[in-house]
This record gives C-alpha cells, structure tokens and sequence, in this order.
C-alpha cells in the first residue's frame, strides 16, 4: 500500500482531484451533490490568533469582536486559497474589509507569523500546534464549517475502513486548543 498526502488551497481543488479520480480519500467541507461515501467530522472552529502582548488580549480576553479589529492590518491567505474567501467574508459580515499586513500560501505559517506579530489571523482551530506561544481568541461572532471525510464511490474495503475510523477518532477540536481558549468552544 502506497500513501501520499494532497494539501489544496481550496475545497474546489480538492473536490476536482476526487471527481477526476486522482485520490481515494478526502478531508474537508462537505463537498456539493457528493455520491460516494461520506462521514461527518465534526464542526471546525476558527480563531483569531494574536501576539501574546497584543492590545486584543488584554486581561485574559478569550474573545474578541471582529469589529474591533477592522482598523488592523491582517495575516491574510493567498488569492485562489480558500481561507482567504472565508476571511473576507466573515470580516464583511462583520463590517468591514480587512487590511493586508502579509499573504501566506501555506495554512500553517498564519497564526505564526501572527503570533510574531504581523497582525490578527483567522484560522481553523485544527491547525494550532500544541505548545503555542501566541494568544487564540474566539471571534464573535463564531465562524464555523463542517467538515467531512469522503471516497469516491464503490471504495476498497481497506478505504471503507478508514474512513469510518477516521469518522469515530477524528478530533476537529483539538484538546490543546480548547485547553488554550477553556470552555465554550464549540458551544456557542
């Protein structure tokens, strides 16, 4: 058995790479009209990330309005990832559209360089690495996403049989995350 992991900058991507077959297994938002198996994951989370001695984590603050921040120049994602449409769009909800302090291609790189203090990021929960220095806030108004796990239809067995572990032990949340923000991520 071979392995080999895709990243995609958007769920488009990801969705096409299915569609044309190119991989067996997905992770990521429900994919539209999808007709091969499908497992819930859960609810993703996303939080603001921000330097430990930023102005928006004064005073064990744990949340932080959106709008509050609009004035500030952010950790943005690059153009064509989908983390970028998700910022945009929750900052317009929000009232505003957000400045650019940097652009990053790759999801993992936001909240560190946000947590070295280029500015505020919103990322996916998910992708905080344990031992974090930098301060996670959860955005009000809460930004979500379901995510899912999905083969393409009629999958081996070998794939039938991850999929469904990966839907029983999947941690969409993960416990240093929600030991970071305490309760009530996740519950809102």
């Amino acid at each position: 058995m071979q392995v080999r992991l895709l990243d995609h900058r958007h769920s488009a991507e990801l969705h096409d790479t299915m569609t044309a077959g190119r991989a067996d297994l997905a992770v990521g938002p429900r994919p539209p009209r999808w007709e091969g198996l499908l497992r819930e994951l859960g609810t993703e989370e996303f939080v603001v990330v921000v330097a430990a001695d930023d102005p928006a984590a004064r005073q064990g603050a744990t949340r932080v309005r959106l709008a509050d921040l609009a004035e500030r120049s952010w950790v943005h994602y690059a153009t064509g990832n989908g983390l970028a449409e998700i910022l945009d769009r929750t900052c317009a909800a929000a009232g505003f559209r957000p400045l650019t302090a940097v652009r990053t291609e790759q999801t993992a790189a936001a909240p560190l360089l946000a947590a070295a203090g280029l500015g505020p990021a919103l990322v996916p929960a998910n992708v905080i690495p344990p031992h974090f220095t930098g301060r996670l806030l959860r955005p009000d108004p809460p930004v979500r996403r379901a995510l899912t796990a999905y083969a393409r239809p009629h999958p081996d067995p070998l794939t039938t049989a991850f999929l469904d572990l990966l839907a029983a032990h999947a941690r969409v949340l993960p416990p240093h995350v929600q030991e970071h923000l305490g309760p009530g991520l996740g519950t809102d």
